[in-house]
């Protein structure tokens, strides 16, 4: 049992103790000390990072980057329209991945190709446009429920058809009508 010897009522990790004539300070200091270095360190990662949103706010205030290339005239606006209430069906039917396709490719490209030209005739509604597309890529992007993406695929199908009249372009109605909205509630 000599090899238990230095095993007394301390344990490894506790910390000596220092001489009485030393003052020093309580636990409950330090551990508060440590969090706070957490807090502005895990705070200051949130900030830099954009983690609050701050990210999405400035990613509108310059036109979005062109995708590819779209004519922006008032047959392509309606051609795109259709294309939006076809994503719509896709996301009535349940079959996201069909939306995803739908949406992705000439729609997208064409919400891009809009922004610049829209932002020379009315920069609010262009940075609606912008928000609204980041939006919806996130929502596809995400977890996001069929239903929440429906929205966003409406408020960009609404904006567009606004930014065809805003640059003097007939207002596209689509021909092919999405069905209604149910709910199981």
């Amino acid at each position: 049992m000599k090899h238990l010897q230095f095993l007394d009522n301390r344990t490894y990790f506790a910390r000596r103790r220092r001489a009485a004539s030393q003052e020093r300070l309580p636990d409950w200091v330090w551990g508060a000390g440590i969090g706070l270095l957490v807090l502005v360190f895990v705070g200051g990662y949130f900030v830099a990072t954009g983690a609050f949103g701050g990210s999405e706010a400035g990613a509108c205030d310059e036109a979005l980057p062109p995708l590819g290339t779209s004519i922006v005239d008032g047959e392509a606006f309606a051609e795109k329209d259709e294309g939006l209430t076809r994503v719509l069906v896709f996301l009535e039917q349940g079959d996201r991945q069909g939306a995803e396709a739908a949406f992705y490719g000439p729609v997208h490209n064409f919400t891009h190709s809009v922004d610049p030209p829209l932002r020379e005739v009315d920069e609010p509604l262009a940075k609606e446009l912008c928000h609204a597309v980041i939006d919806l890529e996130n929502n596809l992007a995400s977890r996001a429920t069929d239903f929440e993406i429906i929205g966003g695929v409406e408020e960009v199908q609404l904006i567009l058809r606004d930014a065809a009249e805003a640059l003097g372009y007939p207002r596209p109605e689509s021909a092919v009508k999405a069905p209604p909205l149910t709910s199981d509630f």
